[in-house]
Protein backbone atom coordinates (compact mmCIF):
# COMPACT_ATOMS: atom_id res chain seq x y z
CA UNK A 1 0.00 0.00 0.00
CA UNK A 2 2.67 2.84 0.51
CA UNK A 3 3.44 2.12 -3.34
CA UNK A 4 -0.07 3.48 -4.41
CA UNK A 5 0.23 6.05 -1.68
CA UNK A 6 3.79 6.95 -3.20
CA UNK A 7 1.88 6.74 -6.97
CA UNK A 8 -1.39 8.89 -5.83
CA UNK A 9 1.80 11.54 -4.32
CA UNK A 10 3.10 11.44 -7.63
CA UNK A 11 0.48 12.17 -9.58
CA UNK A 12 -0.36 15.03 -7.41
CA UNK A 13 3.04 16.54 -8.01
CA UNK A 14 2.91 16.19 -11.82
CA UNK A 15 -0.63 17.90 -11.92
CA UNK A 16 0.58 20.59 -9.33
CA UNK A 17 3.12 21.57 -10.94
CA UNK A 18 2.00 22.27 -14.54
CA UNK A 19 -0.07 25.55 -13.73
CA UNK A 20 3.70 27.20 -12.90
CA UNK A 21 5.50 25.33 -15.78
CA UNK A 22 3.00 26.35 -18.29
CA UNK A 23 5.44 29.24 -20.09
CA UNK A 24 7.65 26.00 -20.48
CA UNK A 25 5.48 24.43 -23.43
CA UNK A 26 4.17 21.82 -20.08
CA UNK A 27 0.84 20.98 -20.69
CA UNK A 28 -2.22 18.96 -19.09
CA UNK A 29 -5.22 16.89 -20.26
CA UNK A 30 -7.49 14.81 -18.50
CA UNK A 31 -9.08 11.55 -19.81
CA UNK A 32 -11.52 8.90 -19.53
CA UNK A 33 -11.66 5.37 -21.10
CA UNK A 34 -13.29 1.98 -21.80
CA UNK A 35 -12.23 -1.11 -22.84
CA UNK A 36 -12.06 -4.63 -22.84
CA UNK A 37 -9.41 -6.74 -21.30
CA UNK A 38 -8.79 -10.52 -21.85
CA UNK A 39 -6.48 -11.98 -18.77
CA UNK A 40 -3.80 -14.10 -19.11
CA UNK A 41 -5.04 -16.22 -16.59
CA UNK A 42 -7.50 -17.22 -18.86
CA UNK A 43 -8.58 -20.37 -17.41
CA UNK A 44 -8.98 -19.52 -13.99
CA UNK A 45 -10.68 -16.37 -14.85
CA UNK A 46 -13.45 -18.46 -17.32
CA UNK A 47 -13.91 -20.83 -14.27
CA UNK A 48 -14.94 -18.72 -11.64
CA UNK A 49 -16.61 -16.01 -14.22
CA UNK A 50 -17.56 -17.88 -17.44
CA UNK A 51 -15.47 -15.84 -19.29
CA UNK A 52 -11.51 -14.56 -19.14
CA UNK A 53 -12.67 -11.09 -20.56
CA UNK A 54 -14.32 -7.99 -19.74
CA UNK A 55 -14.74 -4.39 -19.54
CA UNK A 56 -13.25 -1.94 -17.94
CA UNK A 57 -12.99 1.32 -17.41
CA UNK A 58 -10.90 3.89 -16.14
CA UNK A 59 -9.44 7.48 -16.24
CA UNK A 60 -6.30 9.98 -15.45
CA UNK A 61 -4.28 12.91 -16.23
CA UNK A 62 -1.49 13.60 -18.68
CA UNK A 63 1.21 15.84 -18.83
CA UNK A 64 3.18 16.60 -21.94
CA UNK A 65 6.56 17.40 -21.11
CA UNK A 66 7.75 18.34 -24.71
CA UNK A 67 5.42 18.17 -27.91
CA UNK A 68 6.09 14.39 -28.38
CA UNK A 69 6.72 13.32 -25.16
CA UNK A 70 4.39 12.60 -22.37
CA UNK A 71 3.89 11.02 -18.98
CA UNK A 72 0.34 9.67 -17.46
CA UNK A 73 -1.37 8.45 -14.47
CA UNK A 74 -4.09 6.25 -14.71
CA UNK A 75 -6.21 3.91 -12.74
CA UNK A 76 -8.84 1.55 -14.04
CA UNK A 77 -11.34 -1.28 -12.77
CA UNK A 78 -12.07 -4.37 -13.66
CA UNK A 79 -15.29 -6.29 -11.67
CA UNK A 80 -17.57 -9.10 -12.42
CA UNK A 81 -19.56 -11.65 -10.70
CA UNK A 82 -19.52 -15.09 -11.01
CA UNK A 83 -19.07 -18.52 -8.70
CA UNK A 84 -17.01 -20.29 -6.39
CA UNK A 85 -15.99 -23.30 -8.01
CA UNK A 86 -14.21 -26.62 -7.51
CA UNK A 87 -11.82 -28.04 -9.85
CA UNK A 88 -11.16 -32.02 -9.88
CA UNK A 89 -9.54 -33.94 -13.53
CA UNK A 90 -10.06 -30.49 -15.45
CA UNK A 91 -13.83 -31.07 -14.63
CA UNK A 92 -15.22 -27.36 -13.21
CA UNK A 93 -17.76 -27.91 -10.47
CA UNK A 94 -19.95 -25.01 -9.20
CA UNK A 95 -20.74 -24.53 -5.68
CA UNK A 96 -23.46 -21.95 -5.74
CA UNK A 97 -21.75 -19.63 -3.64
CA UNK A 98 -21.05 -15.71 -5.37
CA UNK A 99 -17.84 -14.47 -6.20
CA UNK A 100 -16.83 -11.31 -6.83
CA UNK A 101 -13.22 -10.38 -8.56
CA UNK A 102 -12.40 -6.91 -8.78
CA UNK A 103 -8.69 -6.09 -10.82
CA UNK A 104 -7.89 -2.00 -9.97
CA UNK A 105 -4.40 -1.18 -11.57
CA UNK A 106 -2.44 2.22 -11.10
CA UNK A 107 -0.50 3.05 -13.69
CA UNK A 108 2.15 5.48 -14.25
CA UNK A 109 3.37 5.71 -18.32
CA UNK A 110 5.87 7.52 -20.27
CA UNK A 111 5.56 8.10 -24.07
CA UNK A 112 6.38 9.14 -27.38
CA UNK A 113 3.99 10.33 -29.91
CA UNK A 114 4.54 10.64 -33.30
CA UNK A 115 3.85 14.19 -34.75
CA UNK A 116 5.27 14.59 -37.96
CA UNK A 117 6.02 18.73 -39.11
CA UNK A 118 2.95 18.99 -40.70
CA UNK A 119 -0.83 18.25 -38.94
CA UNK A 120 -2.35 14.78 -39.50
CA UNK A 121 -5.79 13.54 -38.35
CA UNK A 122 -4.02 10.17 -36.90
CA UNK A 123 -1.23 10.80 -34.83
CA UNK A 124 0.90 7.08 -33.42
CA UNK A 125 2.04 7.19 -30.15
CA UNK A 126 3.65 4.34 -28.04
CA UNK A 127 5.05 3.97 -24.47
CA UNK A 128 4.98 1.76 -21.23
CA UNK A 129 5.55 2.19 -17.58
CA UNK A 130 5.02 0.23 -14.02
CA UNK A 131 1.71 -0.13 -12.50
CA UNK A 132 0.62 -1.47 -8.60
CA UNK A 133 -2.71 -4.01 -9.44
CA UNK A 134 -4.79 -4.16 -6.79
CA UNK A 135 -6.55 -8.24 -6.53
CA UNK A 136 -10.08 -8.70 -4.55
CA UNK A 137 -11.95 -11.23 -4.15
CA UNK A 138 -15.16 -11.98 -1.75
CA UNK A 139 -18.03 -14.14 -1.64
CA UNK A 140 -21.29 -13.72 -0.08
CA UNK A 141 -21.99 -16.02 2.28
CA UNK A 142 -18.49 -16.19 3.12
CA UNK A 143 -16.49 -17.50 6.06
CA UNK A 144 -12.73 -16.47 7.18
CA UNK A 145 -10.13 -17.29 5.17
CA UNK A 146 -12.58 -16.85 1.85
CA UNK A 147 -12.29 -13.65 0.56
CA UNK A 148 -8.29 -11.91 -0.48
CA UNK A 149 -7.09 -8.55 -1.05
CA UNK A 150 -3.52 -8.45 -2.20
CA UNK A 151 -1.78 -5.72 -4.39
CA UNK A 152 1.41 -6.72 -6.56
CA UNK A 153 3.51 -4.37 -9.02
CA UNK A 154 3.68 -5.30 -12.65
CA UNK A 155 4.47 -3.61 -15.91
CA UNK A 156 3.18 -2.71 -19.14
CA UNK A 157 3.66 -1.28 -22.89
CA UNK A 158 1.01 0.36 -25.05
CA UNK A 159 1.11 1.80 -28.33
CA UNK A 160 -1.92 3.50 -30.46
CA UNK A 161 -3.76 6.07 -32.44
CA UNK A 162 -4.78 9.53 -31.69
CA UNK A 163 -7.04 12.35 -33.59
CA UNK A 164 -8.28 15.79 -32.52
CA UNK A 165 -12.12 16.11 -32.46
CA UNK A 166 -12.31 19.28 -31.42
CA UNK A 167 -9.73 22.01 -30.52
CA UNK A 168 -9.79 21.26 -26.84
CA UNK A 169 -10.58 17.92 -27.02
CA UNK A 170 -9.63 14.14 -28.82
CA UNK A 171 -10.01 10.70 -29.37
CA UNK A 172 -7.65 7.84 -29.00
CA UNK A 173 -7.49 4.08 -29.30
CA UNK A 174 -4.94 1.84 -28.19
CA UNK A 175 -3.81 -1.85 -27.44
CA UNK A 176 -1.95 -2.66 -23.87
CA UNK A 177 -0.41 -5.75 -22.82
CA UNK A 178 0.56 -5.70 -18.91
CA UNK A 179 2.63 -8.42 -16.80
CA UNK A 180 2.07 -9.00 -13.17
CA UNK A 181 3.92 -11.87 -12.45
CA UNK A 182 3.53 -14.07 -9.03
CA UNK A 183 0.61 -12.37 -7.90
CA UNK A 184 -2.40 -15.49 -8.62
CA UNK A 185 -2.24 -18.78 -7.07
CA UNK A 186 -0.90 -17.74 -3.71
CA UNK A 187 -3.00 -20.56 -1.89
CA UNK A 188 -2.61 -24.36 -3.16
CA UNK A 189 -6.52 -24.75 -2.76
CA UNK A 190 -7.20 -21.60 -5.01
CA UNK A 191 -8.41 -22.22 -8.86
CA UNK A 192 -5.40 -20.49 -10.21
CA UNK A 193 -2.70 -22.47 -8.12
CA UNK A 194 -4.61 -25.51 -9.75
CA UNK A 195 -4.37 -24.43 -13.51
CA UNK A 196 -0.65 -23.16 -12.34
CA UNK A 197 -1.59 -19.65 -13.40
CA UNK A 198 0.22 -17.23 -11.74
CA UNK A 199 0.08 -14.04 -13.67
CA UNK A 200 -2.78 -11.20 -12.73
CA UNK A 201 -1.69 -9.29 -16.04
CA UNK A 202 -3.41 -8.98 -19.70
CA UNK A 203 -4.53 -7.47 -23.00
CA UNK A 204 -6.59 -4.55 -23.04
CA UNK A 205 -7.85 -2.58 -26.34
CA UNK A 206 -9.70 0.55 -25.09
CA UNK A 207 -11.05 3.97 -26.57
CA UNK A 208 -10.20 6.86 -25.20
CA UNK A 209 -11.57 10.57 -24.50
CA UNK A 210 -9.30 13.36 -24.05
CA UNK A 211 -9.26 16.98 -22.74
CA UNK A 212 -7.55 20.15 -22.76
CA UNK A 213 -4.87 21.31 -24.65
Amino acid sequence: MKRVTFAYAAALLLVSATPSSAQNGITMRGFADAGLTVFTATQSFKAVLGSPAGPVFGGGVEVGLTRNVFVSVAASRFRDTGQRVFVFEDQVFKLNVSDTITVTPLQISAGYRFRGRRPRRLIPYAGGGIGWYRFSETSKPSTPGDDTTTTHGGFHVLAGFETPIRPWAGAAVDAQWSSVPNSLGESGTSVASLYDEHNLGGFTLRGRIIVGR
